[in-house]
C-alpha cells in the first residue's frame, strides 16, 4: 500500500510461520503492519506491539477494520507485562512470533526523528518519544573515551578513535545538535567520502542502538517470547550485532532442548527484493521451532 513502510522478507516470513486459520501470532515489532496484514489475510489472528506511538496510529488505520487484531504500545522487552495488562491477551499462547528489528523507512524519512544523516533534524533517534535521553545528549556529554567505546562496540567503526576525537574537540566550541552537523563532521574527520559506506553510517547506528538500548531489549524480548510461543519464532536483523545475539540465543535454546534451529544459514532477500527495496539488502532472518 502506498505510503506505508515495505516489510522485508514478507513471503519468507509467512512461509516460515506456517500461518494457520484462527491461530494467534505475535508481531513484536509491528511497524506499519505489513507482516501482520499478511498474517490476517492468511486467516491468522494477531497481537501486535510497537514502541513507537506514531507507527501504532498508522497501523490502526491500516488494520483497524479487519478484526482479529489487538494493538499494544510498548517495548518487546516488557512483553509478558504488556500482555498481562491486556485482559484479552493475558492467557494466549501463540503459534508463532516475528521480530523485524531496525528502523522503518518512514522513521528514516522523517527529519524530526533524527535517524538519518541524509535529512536535517535534531539528533533525537528515540523509537519511544517518552525516553529521556536523545542522541544529542550522548554525543555532547559522553567523554572522548566513552564515545570511542560506543562507536567501536556498537558501530564496529574502524575510525572510532578519530571520530570520537573530532566530536570531542568540536563540541568544546559549539554543541553538536543536528544530523547533518554530525554527518559533515564525520566526513571531515576521515578526509572525505572515500569509501563505499558513508562515514556517519556506523556512528548513527551506534547512537541509535545506545539511545534505545536495542541489544539488551532484544535479549530480554527473546527470553520472554520463548515461553509464549509453541510454534515458530522468526527474527529479521539488519546488522551483525543483532544477528550474533539471535544466532547465539537460538543455539542455547537448541542445546537446552527448547526446540530446533530451522535456518542453519540465515535467509536473505532475493536480488529482486533488493532491487525493489534497497534497504532490505542487509536483512538476515533466522527461524527457530519450539518443540
Amino acid at each position: 500500500m502506498e505510503g506505508y513502510h515495505r516489510s522485508v522478507l514478507l513471503r519468507e516470513v509467512i512461509k516460515a510461520l506456517d500461518v494457520q486459520d484462527d491461530y494467534w501470532y505475535l508481531d513484536c515489532t509491528l511497524g506499519d503492519g505489513g507482516h501482520s496484514l499478511e498474517i490476517l489475510k492468511q486467516g491468522g489472528k494477531v497481537v501486535g506491539l510497537d514502541v513507537d506511538p506514531q507507527a501504532l496510529e498508522r497501523t490502526e488505520v491500516r488494520l483497524g477494520g479487519l478484526g482479529n487484531v489487538v494493538l499494544i504500545q510498548g517495548n518487546f522487552r516488557d512483553l509478558k507485562d504488556l500482555l498481562k495488562q491486556q485482559t484479552d491477551t493475558d492467557s494466549l499462547k501463540f503459534a508463532g512470533a516475528i521480530f523485524d528489528l531496525g528502523v522503518s523507512s518512514l522513521q528514516f524519512e522523517d527529519p524530526n526523528r533524527g535517524f538519518s544523516f541524509l535529512r536535517q533534524g535534531q539528533l533525537d533517534m528515540r523509537m519511544d518519544p517518552s525516553l529521556q535521553v536523545k542522541a544529542l545528549d550522548l554525543i555532547n556529554v559522553l567523554s572522548r573515551k566513552e564515545l570511542y567505546e560506543l562507536f567501536h562496540n556498537l558501530g564496529e567503526e574502524k575510525y572510532s578513535k578519530r571520530l570520537a576525537a573530532a566530536c570531542s574537540s568540536t563540541r568544546e566550541v559549539v554543541p553538536i545538535r543536528t544530523t547533518t552537523e554530525l554527518a559533515e563532521l564525520m566526513v571531515r574527520a576521515v578526509g572525505g567520502l572515500r569509501e563505499k559506506i558513508h562515514p556517519a553510517t556506523r556512528v548513527f547506528q551506534a547512537l541509535r542502538i545506545a539511545v534505545n538500548d536495542e541489544l539488551n531489549a532484544l535479549k530480554a524480548g527473546l527470553d520472554q517470547v520463548k515461553d509464549l510461543v509453541y510454534g515458530y519464532i522468526c527474527v529479521i536483523s539488519f546488522h551483525s550485532l543483532e544477528d550474533r545475539i539471535v544466532k547465539t540465543v537460538f543455539k542455547e535454546w537448541e542445546g537446552k532442548g527448547v526446540g530446533q534451529i530451522v535456518t542453519r544459514k540465515p535467509i536473505v532477500p532475493s536480488d529482486e527484493e533488493i532491487y525493489e527495496n534497497p534497504r532490505s539488502r542487509s536483512a538476515k532472518m533466522r527461524v527457530f521451532k519450539k518443540i
